[in-house]
């Protein structure tokens, strides 16, 4: 059965671990201890790991897993250097992993070297529901992205390379998912975007309605996470660049008239850089 855990690491980090079919794949370890004592307190062996980007908080752990789980395949991105890496990646691959089909996107934008993974499964929970297909019944699928640090609830990783350009296209083919998607980005930084995004849409109901629900799971130390495409394109400003207060929060900002959804991109990224 299809399941996905998340696995606290460091300060505010997940590594991810999903389980499908007897086998294990953790995403992204950038701290090996909680990530093997998770492991073997389930009795659990590792089978393969992804990695996003080369950030030291995603790939710190990555040795010691290995040493610890030798038999485990490491696939990362292959636009950088990356510890213990067996399988290069560089976008547009299909992977047969855990017996499932995996599709690699390269996603420039927070570095040059992200990539990200898509997978569907089959909602086997919900076989009387079947979707159809030019009239013929097929099972429900439900899609899940693993976005490292590209795309996070209510917010984006740091442009520490590459253009305003290809961040705002890496997250637009992001949310161009389905809107059930289910994405698992790396942090848990929910609570202090929502603080952002209600700087930039202060009207905004459903964020409001979001830092509710997120403050309520904090409270109990429970994660934040997955999101959706929908509530992301609901409240996220990064991919909110055609609405009206987002467009004004960074004209005012800003000083400018600004035409493109990347220029509003840049300023609005610039803003949560220095938001206290």
């Amino acid at each position: 059965m299809f399941k996905v855990t998340p696995i606290p690491i460091i300060e505010d980090n997940y590594a991810w671990l999903v389980q499908n079919q007897g086998q294990n794949l953790v995403f992204d370890p950038g701290e090996a201890a909680p990530v093997i004592d998770y492991l073997k307190a389930n009795d659990l062996t590792l089978d393969f790991m992804f990695i996003t980007h080369k950030h030291w908080d995603h790939v710190t752990g990555i040795a010691e897993v290995k040493a610890a789980f030798p038999d485990c395949v490491v696939y990362g991105t292959g636009h950088h250097d990356i510890p213990c890496r067996d399988i290069p990646l560089t976008g547009g691959e299909t992977l047969e992993v855990l017996g499932l089909s995996w599709r690699v996107w390269h996603t420039p934008g927070h570095t040059l070297d992200h990539i990200v993974f898509y997978t569907e499964t089959t909602d086997a929970e919900n076989p009387s529901s079947p979707n159809i297909d030019n009239g013929i019944k097929t099972k429900p699928t439900q899609g899940h992205l693993f976005s490292g640090d590209n795309l996070f609830a209510c917010g984006c990783g740091r442009m520490f390379e590459g253009t305003p350009e290809q961040f705002e296209a890496s997250l637009a083919s992001l949310v161009a998912l389905p809107p059930s998607t289910k994405i698992y980005c790396t942090h848990e930084y929910t609570l202090a975007n929502i603080n952002f995004s209600l700087h930039i849409e202060p009207n905004n109901t459903y964020t409001l309605h979001r830092q509710d629900i997120c403050t309520e799971l904090r409270q109990q130390n429970l994660p934040t996470l997955p999101t959706t495409v929908a509530d992301e394109l609901k409240s996220n400003p990064f991919v909110r660049l055609d609405q009206p207060d987002v467009i004004r929060a960074a004209e005012h900002f800003s000083g400018q008239v600004l035409g493109k959804k990347a220029e509003v991109f840049a300023i609005i990224r610039k803003m949560k850089d220095g938001f206290q």
